[in-house]
């Protein structure tokens, strides 16, 4: 069996990881969602410094902005990754590499989508497309070292 090309795993997380940060902004969003309800449908309810078992709009508040820290802090993980990934592709010198890179791995384009937008050959796109991935597994090997 083939092993897989370094470069090719790394560049193909990007989308993966996007859809991830979606994700976490959503349950973000949720998480707020639902600390704010909690203070419109309990009313006339003392909030007190630190939640109790007889606070539970307190309760909720707070239950919220712990998962909200956690969320944040996967979501800041995620953001460095793609920008890694960001900084291996600004890494390669020719702009056609480059372009390839940014269309199949970042906006998740096919082959013959980018033959067609880019009016190359397949041959073309692929050599160019092998050379691209040359130079991001030496970046990838910089960075070992």
């Amino acid at each position: 069996m083939k092993k897989e090309n370094p470069a090719k795993t790394f560049l193909r997380r990007y989308l993966a990881i996007s859809g991830r940060i979606d994700a976490l902004q959503k349950a973000i969003d949720q998480a707020m969602e639902r600390a704010f309800n909690t203070g419109v449908t309990i009313k006339e309810i003392k909030v007190l410094s630190s939640p109790s078992d007889h606070d539970p709009m307190a309760t909720s508040i707070c239950s919220a902005v712990d998962a909200c820290e956690i969320l944040y802090e996967e979501k800041a993980k995620a953001s460095q990754a793609l920008l890694e990934i960001m900084e291996a592709i600004n890494s390669v010198s020719d702009e056609v590499q480059k372009q390839i890179l940014v269309m199949r791995y970042v906006s998740g384009m096919m082959f013959p989508e980018i033959m067609e937008k880019m009016h190359y050959e397949k041959s073309q796109i692929f050599l160019i497309h092998g050379r691209a991935l040359m130079a991001i597994n030496r970046w990838i090997e910089q960075r070992k070292g």
